[in-house]
């Protein structure tokens, strides 16, 4: 006769897990017991002195889910036998009277059974007497994450650096006895953890065999459902979860420049300058659009290659987009953003590189043909973070036949050859420019001695510029000037 424990301790469990037909042989009587509905089929062991292995049936408890124990118990030859089913009671240190009696059947099923120890006396009258010992489980595992009342986790789990999430299982322990000696044996459970969240962005720790699983990390910018599941050595699943409501800010923008020739706001502009293309100009107008997560003030700073704090601004939206204005040329500008979450949490964002404005720079043709094939038709400069500019054009007798002081060089087209903006065209011809013009690094672009030349000298300018020319006596110009100097304007050249 084979006689071993009971199960006493109740388990908390979760999560489906299919039903398995569990059947378990005994000795060379040929008698056996089974469970159609157990989940699970285990074997347990008794301490020395007992060296029988008994079957432990294990059913599990899901969520909402009653699921009794029922065992069957048959013997192989088929014929009629009694069935006599006893239940152990650690508290009498044997067995409670029959609950179940059956005779001249082939099989026994009891239902309704709780954890404990179960044994079942088959026997025939003649030559079968035996009696078989089952343990049934009825698996309750539980896991649970500490978190409040409300499913949230708890204010003292994180703060704007650091979260913690904690959970545990119960029951711990599987309890069953030696019907021997009658001493109490305990099986400790085991446990696999794994972590996951609604976040796809995170990457938190999986697996654990630890029994109170504790992981702790950065904080999500985002709001976050994480979820822990607990399995047991027998399959047994549950699942909990716990909320996370992000106070933990990301600061963060991006920059666009305004194009002085489009008027449009674009992510590059080139520090080439040119006429026909804008450029990092001063006076340059930024852009600053606001990605920032969780946040909800925002304060901006503008800093020159000084550090030195040019204008400072809060904004409490991150729709509204902020905009700056350099006026200094040449220098590196330093812009960063604070984000502050609504629990003061702050992260501050700066660019990878500085906007740079760059110096001014002018450059002045000596030709241009106004003939109307799209080709130089215009006399304009190449120009960068120019502040103002004013220019005057004479022809060779000194007659003043442009004249303008331009406010915006962006706005202004140049001159289309045509005497003081009139529809009258000046004849082909050389010219004879004088340009004056200050950048926004200060920069002067003039002749230094246009002061002392302003008055003709017999259609002759004594400073010739860089540009070069014929005098109207003949002679060549002085070249020692790139703002003052001669023009050539060309009528009929195709393609010039």
């Amino acid at each position: 006769m084979t006689l071993p424990g009971a199960v006493d301790k109740k388990y908390l469990f979760g999560l489906t897990a299919g039903i398995i037909a569990a059947f378990f042989f005994m000795q060379e009587t040929g008698a056996q017991i089974s469970s159609s509905t157990a989940d699970h089929v285990d074997t347990l062991t008794y301490l020395s002195g007992n060296t029988a292995r008994d079957p432990l049936f294990v059913f599990y408890q899901l969520d909402g889910v009653s699921k009794p124990g029922s065992l069957t118990a048959t013997h192989s030859s088929g014929g009629s036998y009694n069935f006599e089913w006893r239940k152990y009671n650690p508290a009498i240190n044997g067995f409670d009277p029959a609950f179940s009696s059956e005779t001249g059947t082939t099989s026994s099923t009891v239902s309704n059974l709780d954890d404990g120890g179960y044994s079942v006396r088959i026997w025939n009258g003649s030559d079968t007497d035996s009696t078989l010992m089952s343990w049934v489980m009825l698996d309750h595992l539980r896991d649970s994450i500490v978190q409040t009342a409300e499913g949230t986790l708890p204010g003292y789990l994180y703060t704007c650096d650091f979260i913690g999430l904690s959970g545990y299982v119960f029951p711990d322990t599987l309890v069953y006895y030696d019907l021997i000696s009658h001493d109490t044996i305990t099986k400790p459970l085991t446990f696999s953890f794994k972590w996951t969240s609604d976040n796809s962005d995170l990457i938190i720790p999986n697996d654990s065999t630890i029994l109170r699983p504790n992981i702790s990390y950065l904080p999500p910018y985002r709001d976050t459902e994480y979820y822990l599941t607990a399995t047991d050595q027998f399959g047994m699943s549950d699942r909990d979860e716990v909320f996370y409501e992000s106070i933990r800010t990301k600061a963060e923008f991006t920059v666009e420049y305004l194009d002085k020739v489009t008027g449009e706001f674009v992510a590059d502009l080139t520090g080439d300058w040119s006429a026909e293309k804008g450029s990092l100009d001063a006076m340059l107008t930024v852009r600053f659009t606001n990605e920032s997560l969780n946040g909800a003030s925002f304060y901006w700073v503008y800093l020159d290659t000084l550090g030195g704090v040019l204008e400072d601004e809060t904004t409490y939206d991150l729709e509204t987009l902020t905009e700056y204005t350099y006026e200094a040329a040449d220098k590196y500008y330093y812009p960063y953003m604070i984000s502050s979450s609504e629990e003061n949490c702050t992260d501050t964002f700066r660019l990878d590189e500085a906007i740079h404005v760059v110096p001014s720079q002018l450059t002045i043709p000596n030709v241009f043909s106004p003939n109307g094939d799209g080709v130089n038709d215009y006399f304009v400069f190449k120009h960068q973070s120019l502040q103002n500019c004013k220019i005057t054009i004479v022809d060779r007798t000194g007659k003043v036949v442009y004249k303008r002081k331009i406010e915006d060089i962006y706005t202004w087209d140049g001159w289309d050859g045509n005497m003081h903006d009139s529809n009258r065209e000046a004849p082909e011809g050389q010219y004879y420019f004088v340009v004056e013009a200050t950048g926004y690094d200060g920069v002067e672009y003039s002749d230094p001695t246009l002061r002392e030349q302003r008055k003709l000298n017999g259609g002759v300018f004594g400073s010739g510029g860089s540009s070069g020319g014929t005098n109207p006596d003949g002679t060549e110009t002085a070249s020692n000037n790139l703002y003052t100097g001669w023009l050539y304007l060309y009528r009929n050249k195709e393609g010039f």
